[in-house]
């Protein structure tokens, strides 16, 4: 609550300066810009919170601050070690959730690059592995064959996602439940 407790702080100090300021100035030209580079300040102010989750992989630096926080002290007491735990077990959790929703997103990606045609035989899409494009592996499944092609779903999802075909595999949807 104490970051809360600062950002309200800062957001009500900038409109009392503010505000002090422009009663301060006699009513000119002068007054508009004040008004102006307050309003900004307000507006960074107020946004400044939000600004970490639009910047990519917004998880991994709250881990990485929630961790130097709590892990940077070495003498910390036996209480310390367990909020320590509970750090490292939220930033494991911020790390599984980022993981899953990069998995989500990249299998509905690599769905949509298919053309209609391949796109219309494609039962599930999953990816295991998603942040590490080395270690990142795809499996498409696919109705009983027609006149499926799986080697181009193949190509055309490796490229969709820049890794290299070997890593997606083509699988017909009976061979799913073995």
């Amino acid at each position: 609550m104490s970051a809360f407790g600062d950002w309200l702080r800062q957001v009500v100090g900038i409109a009392l300066i503010g505000g002090i300021a422009e009663m301060m100035l006699p009513s000119g030209g002068l007054v508009r810009y004040v008004r102006m580079v307050v309003g900004v300040a307000l507006m960074a102010a107020l946004l400044s919170p939000v600004v970490p989750a639009l910047r990519g992989a917004w998880a991994d630096i709250a881990a990485s601050r929630a961790s130097n926080l709590l892990f940077s002290n070495a003498s910390q007491a036996a209480g310390a070690q367990v909020e320590n735990r509970a750090a490292q077990q939220y930033a494991e959790a911020l790390h599984e959730a980022e993981a899953q929703d990069a998995a989500t997103y990249l299998a509905e990606w690599a769905e949509a690059a298919l053309p209609e045609p391949l796109r219309s035989e494609v039962v599930k899409v999953t990816v295991e592995h998603p942040t590490s494009a080395d270690q990142m592996t795809v499996t498409v499944l696919v109705r009983p064959p027609g006149a499926l092609d799986a080697g181009e779903i193949r190509q055309t999802v490796a490229s969709a996602l820049g890794i290299p075909a070997a890593q997606v595999e083509v699988r017909d949807e009976g061979e799913a439940g073995r």
